[in-house]
């Protein structure tokens, strides 16, 4: 095992909770890069490099599939012309450019290696850079959602790096649970458990209206006891989660919330019974 070559002098103590009710702060763990610097910084403080490395291979995790499926669709075009564009687009080695393009029918292997260019250059347009990574840090540093946490020495340089953590460790977004609800991609599945719940009671399917006042009104309930929570307990709720990784913090609060879900059963009676109608 390789001696570790560098330490990390952290001198910030992260928060356990923070609740965020601007709309502009929340809109941010929605928005393209920003969410996955905020994600990747879960566990643990990283310089800018880490941050980069970790975010891209989120990315391609959460991209890569949706870009196989379209590629895997994909109409190779005979048209030379558009051929031509394509090949030049996806960066198709230049010397065997040609032996395509003069070929009158693309054999299945050819297709394949297209493809195959296609499915990695529209991958690597996804890709930040570390410059990009840096405004991000940027940006969310001056809306106060990460902060420089140290620096980073390594062994026989005089240079550190800057290290950098989400300010804290679990976020409680205080949103409009009816708008979150009213999404496309929320009516698309409430319409799928809708039917999944039809299955499993061999009655009629409820109505997504239904469905969207449910999960609208235990959203709200989860995030006001939450919130309670946090507010009237902070410094015990600090105790309680202050050993946990994000991954065992957020199991602890899943867990909770089903339990008290559960224990509070009766909050939620009429909109259960619009769902059995």
């Amino acid at each position: 095992m390789s001696e570790k070559k560098y330490f990390d002098h952290i001198d910030f103590e992260q928060e356990a909770v923070e609740i965020v009710r601007d709309p502009e702060l929340i809109n941010l763990f929605y928005t393209e890069g920003y969410w996955a610097v905020l994600a990747v910084l879960r566990e643990q403080p990283l310089t800018v490099k880490e941050i980069t490395k970790t975010t891209n291979e989120l990315i391609v995790k959460k991209v890569s599939q949706k870009i196989n499926e379209s590629i895997e669709n994909w109409e190779v075009p005979t048209d030379k012309d558009k051929l031509k564009d394509l090949l030049k687009k996806i960066d198709f080695p230049e010397d065997e450019r040609e032996i395509i393009l003069n070929k009158s029918k693309l054999s299945e292997d050819d297709i394949l290696e297209i493809k195959n260019l296609a499915r990695e250059f529209k991958l690597s347009k996804e890709m930040k850079s570390d410059k990009t990574i840096y405004r991000y840090i940027k940006d969310l540093t001056e809306k106060g959602l990460v902060i420089p946490a140290g620096r980073r020495i390594i062994a026989k340089q005089t240079a550190t790096e800057a290290i950098y953590s989400r300010k804290a460790k679990i976020f409680l977004l205080r949103e409009h649970a009816d708008d979150t609800w009213k999404c496309e991609g929320c009516l698309t599945t409430l319409g799928k458990v809708a039917q999944m719940i039809s299955l499993s009671t061999k009655k009629p399917a409820p109505s997504v209206e239904s469905l969207v006042k449910l999960m609208s009104s235990i959203d709200t309930f989860h995030e006001d006891e939450q919130i309670r929570l946090f507010e009237q307990y902070e410094e015990k709720v600090k105790e309680i989660i202050k050993d946990c990784t994000f991954k065992e913090t957020d199991h602890l609060l899943s867990t909770f919330r089903t339990v008290y879900l559960l224990m509070n059963h009766e909050e939620f009676i009429e909109e259960l019974k619009d769902c059995c109608e």
